[in-house]
């Protein structure tokens, strides 16, 4: 496949995902309630859920429209480095928020531990790669 092939693809993706969060969200209480009844769980379960999903949801959409727009730039070739990196910047700091949601969550279900620890991670990297970025396209 070729480079452009594969960031028309990632922007598809990007697009398919925002669609399936906003499907999520409105879904959201009838899924949560069906999982509650179908894993047997207490049903305070469930308000804990959307509880924590629920203000995730924004900072989600936020990662994905700062990605979306991240490979539309590359697309296009916009190699503006104060705009690119704010939008990693963006992406970082949502997903470092979404970690501190759901490491709250997690004193009352014990899995949300494990998606905060897989956003802390996330958030590391795309502030990582941001530094790496900003680095290499320094003026000189």
């Amino acid at each position: 496949m070729k480079k452009l092939d594969t960031i028309k693809f990632s922007i598809i993706l990007t697009t398919v995902f925002l669609v399936v969060l906003i499907i999520f969200a409105v879904m959201l209480p009838w899924l949560v309630t069906w999982y509650v009844q179908l894993a047997q769980r207490h049903e305070s379960l469930a308000t804990t859920m959307m509880v924590t999903c629920y203000p995730c949801a924004p900072f989600t959409a936020v990662v994905l429209l700062s990605l979306r727009k991240l490979l539309k730039n590359i697309q296009q070739k916009n190699l503006d480095k104060v705009q690119n990196s704010k939008l990693l910047k963006y992406m970082s700091i949502s997903c470092l928020i979404i970690s501190v949601i759901t490491l709250i969550a997690g004193r009352y279900y014990l899995p949300f531990y494990i998606v905060a620890a897989t956003f802390m991670f996330l958030s590391l990297i795309i502030f990582a790669f941001k530094s790496i970025s900003d680095e290499l396209f320094t003026d000189k």
